[in-house]
């Protein structure tokens, strides 16, 4: 029988975990030993395997509490300099034809046992450019989701897109299609900076187009990236008071990663440009400063909201571990602890959505821990931790192993103590994957003995972001 505590014992006095996982200058500078995470057990399935284990997954499988449905819409018109996702061209014929095979994808899950036993709480259109689709096709893949998903009642609907790529006509037809919620990629307000970054709308124009999109009936949610080319503590301040004045519900601050491939990405190697840590922290403080000012709240530690009624639920179940339908070609998604990757090839795509088959390209079955692991990141996404809840949710010994590295962040101001919950601080909030990636690796060595990644784990992938 494994020994939780002798393995916890064991792993603080390691040298490398008997450090709160790094050398601390102060809250903002420290000198983290941070390793990307993988679970050890997480493993390839087999294409031979995969169709007899989604049958069984579809006919007895036992669905998540909770489950968001993910439609992909692969096509762009604008090309983003931090981007090095798959995409496509905008093409009007291409995209009307690509609508058609989501619908059809759709309906081939009808029926489905696993799918009847599920409650869908969020659907979110992302991409590419999910805008870019003509009326018509949203409001038919709208009705399929309605037909054949069951969506619990007030589910939240999500639709991605571009200002450049959305109108009154698709905004109406989304709406009048159950969609009530957009997300708006703004990135920067400030001209200067869009434009570098391929965004063609004037900060004036942005603002005037988003502030009257905030009149429709759905809450609108806008991105924002700080550390792109040119921003300054000034400009991400402003960048704050104009979304809010823009009349957005909420807003997603996300760090810029330098994506391999990228336009950016290569123009930094060019320069020998670095993303330099203080210059985001300086950056990232300023846009949270200016987040207290505006009244916004926190509600996690990429996520504020001005709009009681926002709740980022795709969001949510997505770092909690809920279950996500895939729909469309390159992207991913779970069902029964399965991690799918639809297919990239469009004709490998086309060719099963036309014989009526959901078909992955690929899949892993997810770690026998997932569960466990899957707890403490919904908790670090949350910014809000408490070992004694997790203890009771997950079954195993998190007040020992968590609290002394806690009171230790504590020490840090890194997160502060309110009962027994360990609350992020501003610093926590920027520091939150490495935090969680230290936190996995010791509910592994806690789990095991040990704490491996079996050479899988790299950075730059979802879970191992900087």
């Amino acid at each position: 029988m494994i020994s939780y505590e002798k393995n916890i014992e064991n792993m603080y006095r390691e040298p490398a975990y008997a450090t709160g996982g790094g050398t601390r200058r102060t809250a903002w500078d420290i000198e983290w030993q941070d390793e990307p995470f993988a679970a050890s057990d997480a493993a390839v399935v087999s294409p031979l395997k995969l169709p007899s284990l989604l049958k069984d997954i579809w006919e007895t499988g036992v669905p998540s509490e909770e489950a968001a449905v993910y439609i992909h819409v692969p096509f762009c018109q604008l090309s983003c300099t931090y981007c090095a996702f798959f995409k496509k061209k905008a093409d009007e014929k291409g995209q009307h034809e690509y609508a058609k095979l989501l619908c059809r994808e759709i309906d081939a899950l009808a029926g489905r046992p696993y799918l009847a036993r599920s409650r869908v709480r969020s659907v979110f259109f992302g991409g590419g450019t999910p805008g870019i689709l003509a009326a018509e096709d949203m409001e038919r893949i709208l009705e399929r989701i309605r037909t054949v998903f069951p969506l619990m009642e007030h589910a939240e609907i999500t639709m991605e897109s571009s200002l450049s790529d959305m109108t009154d006509e698709k905004m109406d037809a989304a709406i009048s299609g159950g969609v009530n919620r957009f997300s708006f990629g703004v990135q920067s307000f400030q001209t200067k900076i869009r434009n570098g970054i391929g965004r063609p709308l004037p900060r004036e124009q942005a603002m005037e187009r988003l502030a009257h999109f905030a009149k429709k009936d759905a809450l609108m949610i806008l991105d924002l990236i700080y550390g792109l080319p040119g921003e300054t503590e000034e400009t991400m301040r402003q960048d704050i008071r104009d979304a809010k004045a823009c009349g957005a519900a909420g807003l997603d601050l996300y760090k810029l990663q330098l994506l391999q491939g990228s336009p950016l990405a290569k123009s930094f190697a060019k320069a020998g440009k670095t993303l330099e840590v203080p210059y985001l922290q300086a950056l990232f403080r300023a846009a949270e400063e200016e987040l207290g000012v505006s009244g916004a709240s926190n509600i996690s530690c990429t996520h504020w909201k001005w709009d009681a009624r926002e709740e980022s639920v795709y969001n949510t179940l997505a770092a909690n571990g809920s279950d996500i339908f895939p729909i469309g070609m390159a992207c991913g998604g779970k069902i029964g602890g399965l991690g799918l990757m639809k297919p990239v090839a469009e004709a490998m795509y086309r060719g099963a959505v036309l014989l009526g088959k959901f078909v992955p390209m690929g899949a892993r079955k997810e770690s026998c821990y997932q569960r466990i692991y899957q707890a403490i990141e919904a908790a670090s996404d949350r910014g809000r931790i408490s070992p004694a809840a997790l203890e009771t949710l997950c079954e195993v010994p998190f007040t020992a192993l968590l609290t002394p590295l806690l009171d230790q962040w504590a020490d840090w101001g890194l997160v502060t103590k309110s009962g027994d919950i360990y609350v992020y601080t501003s610093a926590g909030r920027y520091w939150y994957r490495t935090m969680l990636r230290r936190m996995l690796h010791m509910t592994q060595y806690m789990l095991l003995g040990r704490s491996e990644s079996a050479g899988r784990a790299r950075f730059g992938d979802m879970m191992n972001m900087k």
